[in-house]
């Protein structure tokens, strides 16, 4: 009786390790397990590493993943493009720099008084962004952009919209406006032929009208060595888009003075000093012209014409005290900040960008922790789905095998 049951057992363990290798046998050479294990093998190591370049992206410091850099590599409208405040770089030795306040004044005041000045002389190739004309409703800022072609030492310039930002306050607006932002096309260009040697064109607005629909211009145009030859008046209308060289006032004082005076300005050095907007009549500018004949230039009257360059008319000939209207601001230095006000609003700057730092790097910590987290979630889920298909591929096997017995 006892050797027949030590026969059974050992026959039960014979039978134990024959499942035990048929079972290893079945997972190493069945092409399903195979494929089962491959398929956990590639989606864990899928998962390590989207895990460590996303700490790496997080960080600054690795790679990005190709969804992340198609997002932020689309193309963006230069119009909406957000223009960060420059920020000063840090600098413990760093001494008391005076830091100004500014203050809005009126552009045109004295009236045709402003001219164009570079912030240097121009001696290479380049190009200056001079100070412009803010609305009265600051919502829009013209400058010209003036370029220099050093081969030919000539000049040429485009005079471009700026819309302001309508969101902050108007000092704001002013202080932070970027050329980024500026509307693509020019309101205004000059000639742009540098076959001229010397030649210089430049433009300067003038003013706005009293509704900020329309802005008068000044093109000057003359030559290095020798001074300027002419200034011209434009007008641009922002309702229409459009601007308009009235050449008709030069016509007008011409043609009068030779009527008048017989004078044959082929022969004499001339020019007009537009003032801006007629303050009883928005629909007329107003016009000083002088004859560059000696020592004093000569006066030859105040004159004004409508918008559309239709009518000319000599409004005095014995001075310039007519009413022109100023509308526009710019923007000039005003004060000195007092040093500790400076001192107080750095230091506080500084304990707010302490904090704001510390923040950050708690939030970067529990972002990781996050993505550590949803990583080992994520491993043991592929593990959940391994052991799901084994066994459901087990039983399919078993069922297969019962099924070809019994019949």
């Amino acid at each position: 009786m006892i050797f027949v049951v030590v026969i059974l057992v050992a026959l039960v363990g014979i039978r134990v390790a024959l499942d035990d290798v048929e079972l290893k046998v079945f997972k190493e050479k069945d092409p399903v397990v195979a494929q089962l294990k491959y398929i956990r093998k590639a989606d864990k190591e899928y998962e390590k590493e989207k895990y460590e370049k996303s700490n790496e992206f997080a960080e600054g410091t690795g790679y990005m993943l190709r969804e992340e850099y198609e997002d932020i590599s689309v193309g963006k409208d230069r119009m909406f493009i957000k223009v960060e405040d420059a920020q000063t770089p840090p600098d413990k030795d760093m001494k008391y720099v005076p830091q100004y306040t500014y203050k809005f004044v009126r552009y045109n005041n004295p009236p045709g008084n402003h001219e164009l000045r570079l912030p240097r002389s121009l001696k290479y190739d380049r190009q200056f962004n001079v100070q412009g004309i803010v609305s009265s409703d600051f919502e829009k800022l013209v400058y010209p952009s003036v370029y220099y072609y050093a081969d030919d030492q000539c000049t040429s310039c485009d005079l471009y919209l700026l819309p302001l930002d309508t969101s902050l306050n108007d000092m704001d607006r002013v202080l932070r406006a970027n050329v980024v932002h500026r509307v693509e096309k020019p309101l205004i260009s000059t000639e742009k032929s540098i076959d001229d040697r010397f030649v210089f064109r430049t433009l300067t607005p003038v003013d706005f009208s009293e509704d900020n629909s329309r802005l008068v211009v000044k093109e000057k145009t003359g030559y290095i060595h020798d001074g300027i030859w002419k200034t011209d008046l434009w007008v641009y209308d922002f309702n229409t888009e459009k601007a308009k060289k009235l050449v008709e006032i030069r016509d007008a004082i011409i043609n009068y003075w030779q009527i008048a005076g017989g004078v044959n300005f082929d022969d004499r050095r001339w020019d007009i000093y537009p003032l801006g907007f007629d303050v009883n009549d928005q629909n007329r500018i107003l016009v000083c012209a002088y004859a560059y004949t000696g020592k004093v230039p000569k006066f030859l009257g105040t004159w004004s014409i409508d918008v559309d360059g239709e009518r000319a008319e000599l409004m005095a000939l014995n001075g310039t005290n007519l009413p022109v209207s100023m509308v526009g601001f710019k923007l000039i230095r005003d004060t000195v900040r007092d040093p500790e006000e400076v001192e107080f609003e750095a230091n506080r700057a500084k304990k707010l960008e302490k904090k704001r730092k510390k923040a950050i790097k708690r939030t970067l910590k529990e972002e990781k922790k996050e993505r550590k987290f949803a990583y080992k979630r994520r491993l043991k889920q592929i593990d959940a789905e391994y052991k799901l298909g084994m066994y459901r591929y087990k039983q399919s096997k078993k069922q297969g095998k019962g099924t070809k017995h019994t019949s």
